[in-house]
């Protein structure tokens, strides 16, 4: 990436606030197909994609539910700053892909170093995720209202049953 600045996270620091958080960062590089974060595991870093693309996703099962692909300057794993949470889905790289990451261990001494750029940061860091929760939000909606249709009306019901339909043993 040859622009930092197109990263949200550091859309209200200064050039040399970036440059001063970035020192803190690390770089990680990781071949196409790799599991980056596993849904369920501990972890203590978020990560900024500098080059490449990941899929994020959940697994129930044998089914893969793929939640979104993050391309370039998308970051990723920042429940890990905040909480002691599990990760709360797999991450997947989907070409290979160059990394920034930032470790708890860091942001905590951010914010006691430089209390003023850690909520510079934090700021940026909630808008995003106040963004992510709309997008939910919708997606949640509308999987409801297709759900309804398919409770309330019995030609899509019917529909779903015959698509969802196990295959007769009788061959």
């Amino acid at each position: 990436m040859k622009d930092i600045s197109k990263v949200s996270l550091f859309k209200y620091l200064t050039p040399q606030e970036v440059d001063w958080m970035l020192i803190k960062w690390k770089t990680r590089t990781v071949a196409e197909n790799t599991i980056i974060v596993k849904e369920g595991s501990s972890g203590d870093e978020m990560y900024v994609v500098e080059s490449g693309r990941v899929e994020v996703y959940l697994t129930r099962g044998d089914v893969v539910l793929l939640l979104t692909e993050l391309p370039e300057a998308s970051f990723f794993g920042e429940m890990a700053l905040i909480t002691d949470k599990p990760r709360s889905a797999s991450v997947k790289a989907k070409t290979d892909c160059r990394l920034f990451t930032f470790e708890k261990d860091e942001f905590q001494t951010i914010i006691a170093e430089n209390p003023k750029v850690a909520a510079k940061f934090l700021l940026a860091l909630s808008e995003a995720l106040c963004n992510r929760i709309l997008v939910a939000n919708t997606n949640l909606e509308n999987h409801f209202l297709v759900n309804q249709a398919i409770v309330d009306n019995e030609s899509f019901r019917n529909l779903y049953i015959l698509t969802h339909k196990a295959p007769s043993s009788s061959g």
